[in-house]
């Protein structure tokens, strides 16, 4: 009985930390979030008229100081396997990757990450990543990235009909978004909120 009481306790420490506090992750949105980032973001997507792709790829390049076509090249190199981002450790990408999900994922993810957007069809539930499971993967190992890389790249689920057409419930991404966008992304969904900031009054 020992055996099992203790990894049982280990892992509860892991989720909610000594005092409570721990692994719950993903950060918070308002907590995550460089307010310089989602500025950025919106004013690449203005100028692009909302398209999501070609506003990342401009934002990367100014700030790079590379030509686009080079942004572009250098994001074909990315692996699709393996983040090059490190959840723990780049705020920076945490950041732009809590930006990214709340333009493109929260109204089906919601805010809180918790699968319960208002986009979210009924029938075809949006992935919690709050759930006991996901939150004790990603504490132990940073969570199914590889897998979640393809369910936003090629999209996921049964086929459903939304206003623009019939499509995987959870929609392909991959004509929307870089390779470095979904690993960003994922970056957010990996954080953790013992990892988080501390809020300051500005």
């Amino acid at each position: 009985m020992e055996c099992i009481v203790v990894p049982v306790a280990a892992a509860l420490v892991l989720l909610n930390g000594p005092a409570g506090f721990g692994c719950a992750g993903p950060q918070p949105l308002d907590v995550a979030i460089d307010p310089a980032d989602e500025l950025a973001y919106a004013t690449a997507l203005d100028a692009t008229e909302l398209d999501s792709r070609k506003a990342f790829i401009q934002w990367m390049s100014a700030e790079r100081g590379l030509a686009p076509d080079a942004v572009v090249r250098a994001d074909a190199q990315i692996s699709e396997s393996r983040n090059p981002f490190d959840a723990r450790r780049d705020r920076r990408a945490v950041s732009r990757g809590a930006v990214l999900y709340k333009v493109h994922c929260a109204k089906c993810h919601g805010e809180d990450t918790r699968g319960e957007g208002p986009a979210t069809l009924a029938g075809h539930p949006a992935s919690n990543f709050k759930s006991p499971l996901k939150r004790l993967s990603v504490t132990l190992f940073g969570g199914a990235a590889g897998s979640w890389f393809r369910a936003i790249r090629d999209g996921k689920g049964d086929e459903v009909e939304y206003p623009l057409g019939a499509t995987a419930a959870m929609p392909p991404f991959a004509g929307e978004l870089t390779r470095e966008q979904i690993w960003l992304t994922i970056t957010y969904l990996q954080s953790l909120d013992m990892y988080a900031p501390a809020k300051t009054d500005d």
